[in-house]
Formats: structure tokens, sequence, C-alpha cells
């Protein structure tokens, strides 16, 4: 089966049952836009492969196995939501679209990084909760993982974490120069008397005063 089938129809059960009860096979076939009898059979499948417990007639919930891979690819499209919406202005039906297509690319790592960089949202633009990741540690507690690049030295590597601003624009802008989560990143000089941060990003150097050092937050290397 599909990995990406399987975690669509995984991720529409976890929305139909997260306040309790049972999915009904037609519920699950209107929010797929799919024949019943489809869903049906997909059922079977998923139940002989242990993500749920599915009772013909009556419903389906998910077994512990399916929830754990429900939880997280939920997770990641309701951050991916509130990315759409409030840092790139996407409105409307068109925000779920896009984030059903984005979800199964963004890695685990890229999906801290994102949190982060929205400082923990809970909630997704429809108002539904959005779980809570898997590391295990607070919120507090995996911001401080992380320094402003302007408190970086001469030499010292690092990968980006986030950004933090109000000004969207500025956002766009140092994310469309390269400086999204996850890129690998040298600090080669530092100009003296408040000067701009010489930055090592994929082989290319690009100067950052220090104001915008302070947006870019990254995970020292070692």
């Amino acid at each position: 089966m599909d990995p990406e089938i399987i975690e669509q129809y995984l991720k529409i059960i976890y929305k139909l049952t997260e306040e309790g009860g049972q999915a009904k096979t037609s519920d699950i076939a209107a929010e797929l836009d799919v024949a019943p009898a489809s869903v049906t059979e997909m059922l079977h499948k998923l139940s002989a492969k242990g993500y749920v417990k599915h009772e013909p007639y009556r419903g389906v919930v998910l077994k512990s196995k399916g929830k754990k891979i429900a939880t997280k690819v939920t997770r990641k499209h309701r951050l991916l939501e509130r990315f759409l919406t409030d840092f790139i202005g996407v409105k409307g039906p068109t925000t779920h679209q896009q984030a059903c297509k984005m979800e199964h690319a963004l890695t685990d790592e890229a999906e801290q990084s994102l949190c982060r960089m929205m400082q923990h949202p809970d909630k997704c633009p429809d108002g539904r909760e959005i779980p809570k990741c898997e590391r295990g540690i607070s919120c507090d507690k995996c911001t401080s993982c992380d320094v402003p690049l302007s408190e970086m030295r001469e030499g010292e590597t690092a990968v980006v974490s986030h950004l933090i601003s109000r000004d969207n624009d500025e956002l766009c802008s140092m994310l469309s120069m390269g400086f999204v989560p996850g890129s690998e990143i040298k600090i080669e000089k530092r100009i003296p008397m408040g000067g701009p941060i010489i930055i090592n990003l994929k082989g290319t150097k690009v100067a950052l005063s220090r104001t915008r050092g302070d947006v870019l937050h990254v995970i020292r290397a070692g």
C-alpha cells in the first residue's frame, strides 16, 4: 500500500474520532471524496495491517499503531495550515489542499523548526488542536536549545533552526535567501563596530546585518 494513502486515511479517521466515537465509512468517503466501497476495501487492508479496528456497519477506530502515525501526520498538517495562513497568506480551502500535499514530505526535523519559528501554536486555523510533538520536553526547553545567529563566534558552524520576526516580508526575504530550517551555515567573519556578519551558506558568502542575525536562530554544531 502507498504510505501516503495510508497516512491520509489514518489522518481522516483521527479527525473523525478525536472527540470520541467511531468513524463511519460514509463520513470517511465524504472527506476523501471517494466511493464508500473503496473506503470499505481500504479499511479491510488497514485492519489486516493492525492500524485500525473495523467493525462492519458500526465504524472504525485507530489502534495504537495507527494512532501514532495519524497523530504525527495530523500535527504536520495543522502546523502547515498555520504556516500557510499566517506567513504565506493562503486562505480558504486552498490552505487544506496545500497542506495535504506538503505534510508527507515534511521531515521531523523541519516540523520541529517550523513549530519553533511559529512559537509553538496550539490551534490550527480551523480551531482544532495541534497534537503535541513526541520529544517529551516542554516548549520552553525546546526553544532554549537554539541561539540567535548574532551570538555566534567566528569559525563556528550551526544548523538553521527557525526565524523569529513579526515582519512577514522580512521572513519571506530571508527564506528566499536560503536560510531555511535545516540549512548548514558557518560564521566566516564578524565585521567590527556593529558591521554585518559574513556567513557561508551552501558555499556562498552572505552578509547579514546584526538585526537580521537576531531574527535567525540556529543550533550550534556538536
